[in-house]
């Protein structure tokens, strides 16, 4: 498996470890009948060359290692039907350049933190993984070992629209130095970072890039028909439970979280249902205007049969007559 274009590092690599090489293929082909050579060939001549070149560059004696473990994970993409996404090209192309310290320390664990939180994120509606993509790009550098990398992913995650991360990221980003956090979330200097913080912590609605977003006001919108290839058969309805909403649609049971970095949609159930609140009357409708308090802000559903399903620090509004949810930030 070797052609003229490729650089010695990895003509090297090949023949050293042409057994290897070979027996992974002959396994990925019994494991998928017409597995597509040519695709792993031509990954062969792009993306590995490529980074084989790099790795000899940087420390020739992990060579061999990070070559067959890139080399695998490559079959394990093009098995699972990933390996053309535009993202994963760019994954190998982009980010693992800029990754290359942690990747010679630790090639497996590196590549499958990278690998499936790029394609976990690709996966969830409304997530944003190009965004994730590019953070992690531009931040890898401040990472001094794979946990740390692993640790700023999970934030990164959480920020590009993994709303359900929310506990877990904050848990993490509460030990990552000041400079990591501020810059994870676009904050101009780590001074900032000793204030930001703790709202991020307090407030699920708190953008330290937009500190001065705060009131009343709408936020998300979520949802959508099942035949547009929404998540809802019929328009729904909610109860509060926890940090969320529970939501009930043509018999089926979901579990809403939300915060100013995005929406999270996952299955829900029935108990859940039952044991949800219907929250508080706080927020209304006044003078055709949601109305908390003194504050007020513009009603994007009609006021007819409108389900104000209000929570600590969020509402969320159903409409018999919409298959959307919007979202609404209380303070």
């Amino acid at each position: 498996m070797s052609g003229a274009a490729l650089s010695p590092a990895l003509v090297q690599v090949l023949q050293s470890g042409r057994s290897q090489f070979n027996a992974r293929v002959a396994e990925a082909c019994r494991a998928q009948p017409g597995f597509d050579t040519g695709l792993l060939q031509a990954f062969i001549q792009g993306p590995l060359d490529r980074l084989a070149s790099q790795v000899a560059q940087q420390d020739a004696t992990r060579l061999n290692t990070v070559t067959l473990a890139a080399f695998e994970a490559a079959l394990t993409l093009q098995l699972r039907g990933k390996h053309s996404l535009p993202l994963v090209q760019a994954l190998w192309d982009e980010l693992l350049p800029a990754c290359l310290p942690q990747l010679l320390a630790e090639p497996r664990a590196t590549l499958g933190m990278l690998f499936n939180g790029l394609l976990y994120l690709h996966a969830q509606a409304g997530a944003r993984p190009a965004q994730w993509l590019a953070d992690l790009r531009r931040l890898a550098a401040h990472c001094p070992d794979t946990v740390s990398l692993h640790a700023l992913g999970q934030v990164l995650a959480w920020r590009c629209g993994a709303a359900h991360f929310r506990a877990s990221a904050l848990n993490v980003l509460a030990g990552l130095p000041a400079e990591l956090g501020a810059a994870a979330f676009q904050l101009s200097s780590a001074q900032h970072w000793p204030n930001a913080l703790p709202r991020l912590q307090a407030d699920p609605w708190f953008d330290p890039a937009q500190p001065d977003r705060t009131g009343l006001r709408l936020t998300q919108v979520c949802g959508g028909f099942s035949g547009f290839a929404g998540p809802f058969a019929a328009p729904p309805t909610a109860r509060v439970h926890g940090e969320g909403f529970v939501l009930h649609s043509a018999g089926r049971y979901s579990y809403l979280c939300a915060d100013a970095f995005g929406v999270a949609l996952h299955a829900g159930s029935a108990e859940e249902y039952a044991a949800g609140s219907p929250g508080t009357d706080e927020l209304t409708v006044r003078n055709g205007r949601l109305a908390y308090g003194e504050a007020s802000c513009a009603l994007p559903l009609p006021a007819e049969g409108l389900q104000i399903v209000c929570g600590a620090q969020s509402a969320l509004l159903c409409s018999p007559y919409s298959h959307y949810l919007h979202m609404v930030a209380l303070a």
